[in-house]
């Protein structure tokens, strides 16, 4: 893992050869820069259809792949929401309030399961980006090895049998 990348291409302070800037370019595009913004379910209702679109504003670095997470966010958070409407119309005593805290808390813990899915930093994808564009600069190194053809004569080989 690379330690302390937390910038993009625009801001490299290291010297860096032209195709690892193009590398780290092409990975900064697919990981962080991607526009493409989240797309709502047509599953969803009007309320989960409005938490979904306050979701998408506060964050501008979410991408279409986040769109699953954030979908089903805003279902857990619309019924967690009605939950807690019903929860406090009854009184304390009654017997359903134990049901529905119950279901409250399972509810909260996958609410807490796909923020975290979504809670990827900047800073991080920074990171996976520059991981990525190492593994794509290995991975052309390699086919530019592949591709180089062993040499059938030796050129020193030659020179000497010259000199004979």
């Amino acid at each position: 893992m690379a330690r302390g990348v937390r910038t993009g291409t625009n801001q490299l302070k290291m010297k860096a050869s032209k195709p690892t800037i193009a590398a780290r370019q092409e990975a900064e595009r697919l990981v962080v820069t991607n526009q493409t913004s989240p797309k709502a379910s047509p599953l969803l209702n009007a309320e989960e259809r409005k938490i979904f679109n306050k979701l998408k504003k506060r964050n501008d670095n979410y991408t279409e792949n986040d769109s699953e997470s954030l979908n089903l966010l805003s279902q857990y958070l619309n019924m967690w929401y009605k939950l807690k409407q019903a929860h406090n119309e009854l009184d304390i005593f009654d017997e359903r309030t134990s049901d529905y805290e119950r279901r409250m808390i399972a509810i909260d813990k996958q609410i807490s399961q796909h923020m975290s899915a979504l809670a990827i930093p900047l800073s991080q994808r920074f990171r996976l980006a520059n991981d990525m564009a190492k593994v794509m600069i290995e991975e052309k190194k390699l086919e530019q090895m592949n591709g180089i053809k062993p040499q059938e004569v030796n050129p020193l080989m030659a020179l000497l049998q010259k000199e004979k």
